[in-house]
Formats: structure tokens, C-alpha cells, sequence
């Protein structure tokens, strides 16, 4: 049966469009690991609410004015790669879906930037204003637009253009008229529709809609469903991590922190089921889907393979739970074998964080949690120091490594049958 799996998984990989887009997440890891770290610095070591600026008592030796400049500096780093990210995953699956087909991929891939930048402009009152953008279109958030509109036209070059081996240099050019005016006329269609209504606001609110309900719900299976749907999201490419920033300042989370410093305890909170601290404290392990558990599982596992690789470089700031660099190197996004987990792990971690708060436990977790907090800590600094509390998140991670492991096993199998499938297809070949 696992044997069948595999081979289901293999073929499903070797599709075009999956395999341009596991070479372009590989090409898009070093930014996105980049933007990882700077996040991190920038959160926790930079902000006055950072758990590293707290330990470290960073303003006692600090400048304030060195703290100023390192905040511009990590935070241009952070926004710039993450405004663009979609703009580079665009650029390479045209340009690696061209490759494949022998087409002209850097004509293939200017010719999506243009594209997506044209999908993406903004209209005004007046057409002479200044460039302006729907910059959700073009960052991380998109990335699943961006993938498929470049791997669109790289099939057109693949339509419309002859081998690029097969051409004189004068007419490499010329040859890309057609997919350059079919690519351009679509890009200019999609934005008078999305300049027409209300289609870009609904599209871009949507992830940020999704995460501010999930903050608020007192049931836990309606916290529980929220879950799933942002973690579908995640794992189609359609959103952003949002562990960089601590639970929203609802009135429900206002109430229970208020009861907890009259009170000194956090057993009796009025809503102990507040779905964005239960999410935060059991759930939250190296950010959306329990990376880290993942990260654990793979480095478990004998070898030194490219997924090693990345799982070490990514494990660092996958602990503070910045996890963006890990759901497109190792990869996450778009990859099946991850789904089930990566969706269904962190809703059995709150089913069970919920039955050990209603059996009284535990206690609930209304204290504020500093930023960048590792993962395992969460719940423990959110209880105020519940011994039982830490216990039981360290058991919860341990259980989440474990179940993790399978789906490991089963992605260094379909790594290892398309290894061996690429070896004999290039010695054929030859």
C-alpha cells in the first residue's frame, strides 16, 4: 500500500507545473531564509516587546538611536523580500517551465513580471498618477496567483516559440511577439476586472479576515475549523504566517488578562477557550502547521541530504516561530505529503489542549506572551509559569514528532524514486 502511495506521489511530482515549482521554492528559499532571520531579529531582539529584547535587556546597553537604525534596516530587509516574493516565484516558473520545453526562458520570464506588474496595477481618478500597485497581488501572499500565471506563460513559449537551440540569435526576439502580446492583452483584461469592483478587496482581506475571526471564537471547534481553512491557505500559497505577532488585544482576551492580574491566577478566566490563546499556547509550534515538530522528525532521520540541509538552516528561526523559509524550502507549500499534518496535527493539539483545560488540568493561558517566545514555551510563560502546563506542551510536541515521522518516511521514499527516475532518464539520455 505505501509502495502504491509513493508511486502515486512520484507521478504527481513529476507533473510540469509541480516540478517548475519545486525548482522555483528551491530558488526562492535563501530569500525567503533571509527574510526569515531579519524577521526575527527585527521581532524579537529589536522590539520592545521582543522576548530576546527582554532577556538580553537590550535597552539597558543599546542606543536608542542603534536600535532606530537596526529597526529600519531588518525591517526594509523583512517588507522588501516579502512584498516581492510573488514577483520572483513569477519570474522563475516562467522562466523554469520555459527551460523545460527548450524556449526562451529569460524572455519567458520578463515576459510574467511585466504581467503579473500589469495584473497587479492599481487604477485612479487619474491615469498620469505616479506607478502605483495592489502590493498584495505581488508579496508572499500570492504566491499561488503568481506560480500559475508563471508557469501560463511559460506554456505559451512553449506554444508559440521554436526551440531555442533551433533559432538564429536575430530572431530569438522576434519569435516572442505572440506570447508577449497574448501575456500582456491577459494581464491588462485581469485588471480591469479587478480595478472594476470589489474582487481585489474580498481577494486580499480575506487570509487577514480568516485570522482576525479565528481570534475571537469561544469554541473550540469553531477554533478548530478556523485552523484548517488558514492552514489550507498556507499550504496553497495564499498566506502569510501570522505567529509574527501575538495574540489581537480582543475583548474577550482583554477580560481574561484583566481577571488574571486582579485574581493572580488564571484558573477561572471567564472564557477559557479563547481561540487565539489556545491556537498560540498548544498549537503554535514553530508557527502555522508545527513546523518545528516537522524540522524535529526530519533531522531525526539518518543522512545529509538537501532537505537536511534546509531543515538545519531553517531550524533557528522555525524555533522563535518565524516559519516562512521552511514552508517553501523543505517544501511544505503545494506538497501532499505534508497536507494531512501540516493541516490535522494542530487541531488534535488543541482538541487535547481543550479536554486537559476542561478536566482542570491545566490552567487557561491569558498572560501576554513576549514575541519570538519559542514555540514550547508559549503556554508556559502564558500561564505564568504552570509547571503542568510546560509538561504537558513538551509531551504535545514529542507526540507531534512522532506522527510526523511516516509522512517524513514517505517524502525521502518519492525523493529517492525521483532521484533514481532523473539518473536513468540521463544515462538513457546520453
Amino acid at each position: 500500500m505505501q509502495t502504491k502511495i509513493v508511486m502515486e506521489l512520484v507521478r504527481f511530482n513529476q507533473h510540469s507545473f509541480i516540478r517548475v515549482t519545486r525548482q522555483t521554492l528551491a530558488a526562492l528559499f535563501p530569500w525567503a531564509l533571509v527574510a526569515s532571520f531579519s524577521c526575527l531579529i527585527e521581532k524579537s531582539f529589536l522590539n520592545a516587546n521582543g522576548f530576546f529584547y527582554n532577556i538580553l535587556v537590550i535597552n539597558a546597553w543599546l542606543p536608542l538611536v542603534w536600535q532606530r537604525v537596526l529597526q529600519y534596516i531588518f525591517t526594509s530587509i523583512t517588507s522588501v523580500i516579502f512584498s516581492l516574493l510573488g514577483i520572483f516565484a513569477c519570474y522563475f516558473n516562467a522562466s523554469h517551465t520555459a527551460r523545460l520545453y527548450k524556449k526562451n526562458n529569460l524572455q519567458a520570464g520578463m515576459t510574467a513580471v511585466v504581467t503579473l506588474l500589469l495584473l497587479a496595477y492599481r487604477y485612479g481618478k487619474n491615469p498620469q498618477q505616479p506607478l502605483d500597485f495592489h502590493l498584495g497581488l505581488l508579496g508572499g501572499k500570492s504566491l499561488l496567483l503568481c506560480l500559475v500565471l508563471g508557469y501560463g506563460v511559460g506554456q505559451l513559449y512553449r506554444r508559440f516559440v521554436p526551440d531555442y537551440d533551433e533559432q538564429l540569435v536575430s530572431d530569438r526576439s522576434i519569435s516572442c511577439f505572440w506570447p508577449l502580446l497574448i501575456s500582456l492583452a491577459a494581464g491588462v483584461l485581469s485588471a480591469a476586472i479587478i480595478n472594476s469592483g470589489a474582487f481585489y478587496r474580498l481577494y486580499a482581506g480575506s487570509y487577514s479576515q480568516l485570522v482576525t475571526a479565528s481570534q475571537d471564537p469561544h469554541n473550540p471547534f469553531l477554533t478548530c475549523l478556523f485552523t484548517i481553512v488558514l492552514g489550507l491557505m498556507d499550504w496553497l500559497g495564499l498566506g502569510m504566517p501570522v505567529s509574527y505577532s501575538g495574540p489581537a488585544n480582543t475583548p474577550a482576551y482583554v477580560a481574561n488578562l484583566n481577571y488574571a492580574l486582579t485574581h493572580g491566577s488564571a484558573w477561572n478566566v471567564p472564557y477559557k477557550f479563547l481561540g487565539s490563546t489556545l491556537y498560540n499556547s498548544f498549537a503554535n509550534f514553530g508557527g502555522d502547521g508545527l513546523v518545528l515538530a516537522l524540522i524535529v522528525a526530519i533531522l531525526l532521520f539518518p543522512g545529509n541530504t538537501g532537505t537536511h540541509r534546509v531543515a538545519r538552516w531553517s531550524a533557528v528561526p522555525t524555533l522563535f516561530n518565524f516559519d516562512y523559509s521552511s514552508l517553501i524550502g523543505l517544501p511544505i507549500i503545494l506538497n501532499p505529503v505534508f497536507l494531512v499534518p501540516f493541516i490535522f496535527l494542530p487541531v488534535i493539539n488543541l482538541l487535547l489542549a481543550t479536554a486537559m483545560i476542561a478536566l482542570h488540568l491545566l490552567p487557561a493561558t491569558p498572560y501576554p506572551v513576549l514575541l519570538g517566545t519559542p514555540g514550547p514555551l508559549l503556554g508556559f510563560i502564558a500561564t505564568n509559569g504552570n509547571w503542568a502546563t510546560l509538561a504537558f506542551t513538551i509531551v504535545l510536541l514529542l507526540v507531534d514528532v512522532f506522527a510526523y515521522t511516516p509522512f517524513v518516511r514517505m517524502a525521502f521514499a518519492v525523493e529517492n524514486e525521483l532521484v533514481r527516475e532523473a539518473t536513468e532518464s540521463g544515462e538513457q539520455h546520453d
